[in-house]
């Protein structure tokens, strides 16, 4: 139906030299086909999405619509409709239903199909109820589904989503992805999503790795490339098969889910499995990890929630209620929870953005007078970029304290090292021009420049590729080290356990405000099965697959706390698969 042959597409840079960003390119997106692009922050899914969109012409090669090249300029919806990272600026309407109805507008259809597909659309993804809201106040999953309702209304051969579902929380992500991947079956629609995420993909998905603009099938990559694309957010499963066959611990193709994963384990043989880690060599426990959290120090609380409950106004239902913690200096909590938990509420409340409707909430003064008691980055920071280039965004704070220039350029260069954005290529560069997750990044370096005494942050990850997480986590490690306190609202539960000393879970009852509903070290809570499920939240995969590997003799002891301290437990371990 789409078809690239040899598109490619470049810009001129700041001195007007061509910049390649997406090298010749083929790649046919076929009815009822579902794509999966993966790629670090930069390496062009954006550019790739919106060729195959017609939203932007090719520098050469050309696009194909049902066999026919597609004319520079030409739109192709309805037939494609494509759906990107941050909503807001997509939505061209003040109400859910009027969005909806925008699209099919502009079809010129007749005002009653209109108003029956848009009613549809509403009550197929649970929006009926918010049909006058203004689709900028809904929550973030709310966001997504009203704007793949206006997409799906207007009954497209093909969707493209470019990191659409990095808001949501897993158990949302999941219902929508199999959603999605239902409409391909019954109905043909073709999917293709773009993901820096670190969600398993969905079987039957074709998965492709961009890599600085070029696109590779992951059926052409070895067990050694696939554990050196750091970068590149590959699912866990693969990188787990590829750790145990460069050791020679595994035969066959590679599993792309954890479900291929298990089910190689499965096929193995019983005999060898059982005593495989007590014949493993001396040494084969998982080490300690230098970046992971130690038991804080204590001290008196830098923030404390007391009873806190808050409501938009008298008689109107409580958002949250009944929330208490207190957070000692250099330690990390995670607030975790569906979304609509009442999690971001929490962190404006212990910002000081909301006033508490009962409760209170304390905040330790700094003794060093610049240094503030608290800050907040919002779920959207990089809305925040204003100025010239990155460097002068990421030293705003300290220019309007009188900071001599010099200092700043030199704070600045260490703030973009500690979210992996090199000065030497980002310094410069005008914010607009980046990407999504660059923007991020940009937007976190200036939170670092000048920490407060306890920074708050609502999903910290979201946009970021596996290189950017691993940044932030580095630098929330030194800033733990000097003391400062963590809290921060996260879907990304890979990144929470590598994170987080405490996990507070959040959850509400339909009508009910936002309760904490358990907390607890993260590898109790992960085997907490009843809270997660209370929680509508999902085991991590990192630590199913660890459980299984341990119940098979296949995973020598010790504390695994992400995807990554799995794979490195995996190369450390000598103890054979028995195949």
């Amino acid at each position: 139906m789409i078809r690239l042959e040899g598109a490619s597409f470049a810009v001129r840079d700041a001195s007007g030299q061509p910049k390649t960003l997406l090298h010749p390119t083929d790649l046919s997106l076929e009815p009822g086909a579902r794509h999966l692009i993966l790629g670090a922050n930069g390496s062009g899914k954006s550019t790739l999405l919106r060729l195959m969109a017609g939203l932007a012409a090719p520098a050469a090669g050309r696009i194909l619509l049902d066999g026919q090249p597609v004319a520079a300029g030409a739109t192709l919806w309805p037939r494609v409709a494509v759906i990107f990272e941050e909503p807001d600026p997509q939505f061209l309407s003040d109400t859910v239903a009027g969005e909806i109805a925008f699209g099919l507008e502009s079809m010129a259809l007749a005002p009653a199909e209109t108003r029956a597909r848009a009613a549809q659309a509403m009550e197929e993804h649970g929006l009926t109820a918010l049909a006058e809201r203004d689709p900028r106040t809904l929550s973030a999953g709310e966001k997504t589904r009203a704007l793949l309702a206006a997409a799906l209304a207007a009954r497209p051969s093909a969707l493209l989503l470019d990191q659409c579902f990095a808001h949501l929380d897993p158990a949302t992500r999941r219902a929508e992805e199999e959603w999605l991947a239902g409409m391909a079956r019954a109905g043909g629609l073709a999917v293709l999503r773009a993901s820096q995420d670190l969600d398993p993909p969905l079987p039957g998905e074709r998965i492709h790795l961009l890599e600085a603009g070029r696109l590779h099938g992951l059926s052409a990559m070895t067990p050694a490339s696939v554990l050196a694309a750091h970068r590149a957010p590959l699912p866990l499963a693969l990188r787990a098969s590829a750790a145990l066959s460069v050791e020679g611990r595994w035969s066959g193709a590679l599993a792309a889910t954890a479900e291929e994963f298990l089910a190689a384990l499965d096929r193995s043989e019983a005999g060898g499995l059982a005593d495989s880690v007590a014949r493993a060599r001396p040494g084969a426990a998982v080490s300690h990890d230098p970046l992971a959290p130690e038991i804080p120090r204590r001290g008196a609380p830098l923030l404390s929630l007391a009873q806190v409950a808050w409501t938009p106004s008298r008689g109107a239902a409580y958002v949250v209620e009944e929330v208490s913690l207190d957070i000692a200096p250099g330690e990390a909590v995670a607030l975790v929870g569906a979304s609509g938990a009442g999690k971001s509420t929490l962190l404006h409340l212990a910002a000081g953005l909301r006033e508490p409707s009962s409760g209170r909430v304390e905040r330790a003064l700094p003794t060093v007078k610049r240094v503030p008691p608290v800050m907040l980055a919002l779920e959207y920071p990089e809305r925040q970029l204003f100025a010239r280039t990155v460097a002068e965004d990421a030293a705003a704070a300290l220019w309007i304290e009188g900071v001599p220039a010099d200092e700043r350029a030199r704070r600045a260069e260490r703030a973009l090292r500690e979210v992996d954005l090199d000065p030497e290529r980002f310094a410069e560069r005008a914010p607009s021009t980046l990407s999504e997750g660059e923007k991020r990044r940009a937007a976190l370096a200036s939170f670092l420049i000048e920490p407060p005494l306890v920074l708050l942050w609502d999903e910290p990850t979201a946009g970021l590729d596996p290189e950017g997480r691993r940044a932030l986590r580095t630098a929330l490690a030194r800033l733990r080290d000097r003391g400062r306190a963590i809290l921060f609202a996260s879907h990304d539960l890979d990144f929470v356990g590598a994170v987080a000393d405490r996990v507070l879970v959040m959850g509400r009852e339909p009508g009910g405000p936002g309760r904490l509903l358990g907390s607890g070290a993260p590898e109790a809570v992960w085997d907490d099965a009843p809270l997660l499920a209370q929680a509508r939240l999902p085991v991590p995969e990192f630590h199913a697959l660890a459980r299984a590997l341990r119940e098979r003799g296949c995973l020598p002891s010790g504390r695994v706390r992400d995807g990554d301290a799995l794979i490195a437990a995996l190369s450390r371990s000598a103890a054979p698969l028995a195949w």
